[in-house]
């Protein structure tokens, strides 16, 4: 095309793309990627990604340190449940439940209470990827008040070679499905696969109906039927980061066996030294001079460190500072708003996770096995309390939730329900100890405003 004389040539317009999916040589840190499902991607590393975990625990510190952390901080003393109902029936169930749940009465291996399960649970969910948590019938005696005891089974004996089509319908790594994927059960082992065979008799899995297994893992797409380990994404760095601490300290070890050198000429009838130990001084000749070792310094160790260090706190999804428990940076601000960073991954882990796929089972086995024991004669709901969250300085943040009420801001429930307290049975505390400090006359100044003008009824 001419325009005043002059050729133009008409270019295509380009095509608008995603930089990201560019597939040239930038793009080859991403020739892994696929579109495959979540079940399919999990079959063919489940077994890696959990030996990998434990491995890692057993023998890399930092890798401990974030397990524990996440089981402590998620489980705390306990998530307890809030029975829903009049006062005299919640006394009741409650002290039902203290007797079987807050005792060794409810763990079929007789070592922990509920509370020590759910911490050993959140543990092996962390470590392993899934725990399943099995229903056992079982006779009631004197130290058994109720006829159910739990199991607790880590995620390798869920046989995740069950894996296709059978007569009952479709199987997802030893997870039972019907036709229109529904959970039906479970295909689980007696005993765990990697303890060998007992009594020269094979390991099968049987199966074992939803009704009597609790399946708890942290479920990350749609359609997951197993969990992965915490903090798979920085497990090579881990590794890595592991060698390059070793590596580091040999260096300094081996520098540190020189103390100093003796020089000379060519001839010497010294022997060769084969191995090291500190403090050596090596003759090198008859004629000698002395010059003293100068070891390597560790230049830039410590940022190097800390940078690696917070990646792997960010894969597990806790902080930088719980991981190496080092708060010589912290203030009161930057330590706050990594509180509240943070408390969302373990209010999510508590709510989204062990609440609705273990605690809430577990209630309802307990109140079933109530009925046949004839403890109750109808179930009672209850809501799950995790514990508080720790106040960093309590003098600042109860005198800020104190504000935000007087302000409007925020309602009274609200403020309790954030210190991981539930507001009716707060309130229903609160008016016994109101109504008991009035009967005998026990004056308190929090309370004078109650004791001295008691609420009225209706």
């Amino acid at each position: 095309m001419k325009v005043f004389g002059l050729d133009i040539k008409r270019s295509r317009p380009k095509r608008r793309a995603y930089e990201a999916a560019d597939k040239s040589r930038r793009g080859k840190s991403f020739r892994l990627a696929g579109s495959t499902g979540a079940n399919r991607e999990i079959s063919g590393a489940l077994v890696t990604l959990r030996d990998r975990s434990r491995h890692l625990v057993r023998n890399n510190g930092w890798s401990k340190r974030a397990i524990e952390v996440i089981a402590r901080h998620t489980i705390g003393e306990g998530i307890q449940p809030a029975p829903i109902g009049d006062l005299e029936k919640i006394r009741h169930i409650k002290n039902i439940w203290h007797d079987w749940a807050e005792s060794t009465a409810c763990d079929w291996y007789g070592k922990l209470n509920f509370y020590g399960l759910q911490e050993l649970a959140m543990r092996t969910i962390a470590e392993g990827g899934d725990v399943l948590i099995v229903r056992r019938w079982v006779m009631p005696d004197e130290d058994c008040p109720l006829p159910i005891k739990l199991q607790i089974l880590e995620g390798d004996q869920l046989d995740h070679t069950r894996d296709g089509i059978n007569d009952r319908g479709i199987v997802r790594l030893g997870v039972q499905y019907n036709r229109e994927g529904q959970v039906l059960g479970y295909w689980v082992f007696d005993y765990h696969p990697g303890d060998g065979v007992f009594f020269g008799t094979r390991c099968e899995s049987q199966f074992v109906e939803k009704a009597d297994v609790a399946h708890a893992f942290e479920i990350l797409r749609p359609g997951q039927c197993r969990g992965v380990p915490f903090g798979v994404a920085a497990f090579m760095k881990t590794g890595d980061f592991s060698d390059y601490e070793d590596a580091q300290l040999v260096k300094q070890k081996i520098a540190a066996c020189f103390a100093a050198f003796v020089l000379g000429s060519e001839d010497t009838d010294t022997e060769p030294y084969e191995a090291l130990e500190p403090g050596i001084i090596e003759h090198l000749s008859d004629v000698e001079k002395v010059e003293f070792a100068n070891p390597p310094a560790v230049g830039d160790y410590d940022p190097y460190s800390s940078r690696i260090l917070q990646g792997i706190a960010a894969a597990y999804g806790i902080t930088y500072e719980m991981l190496t428990m080092d708060y010589s940076r912290v203030n009161f601000t930057s330590g706050r708003m990594a509180k509240i960073d943070v408390t969302a991954n373990f209010r999510s882990w508590q709510y989204n996770m062990i609440v609705p796929q273990l605690c809430a089972p577990v209630w309802n086995w307990f109140l079933k096995a109530c009925l046949i024991a004839g403890k109750i004669t109808r179930p009672i709901r209850a809501d799950w309390t995790a514990p508080r969250v720790q106040q960093l300085d309590p003098t600042k943040e109860t005198d800020a939730q104190v504000k935000r009420i007087k302000s409007g801001l925020a309602t009274i429930s609200e403020v309790i329900r954030e210190m991981g307290r539930e507001p009716d049975e707060f309130f229903k505390e609160y008016q016994q100890d109101v109504q008991r400090l009035r009967e005998m006359d026990i004056t308190v100044d929090s309370l004078n405003v109650f004791v001295d003008n008691p609420p009225q009824n209706g």
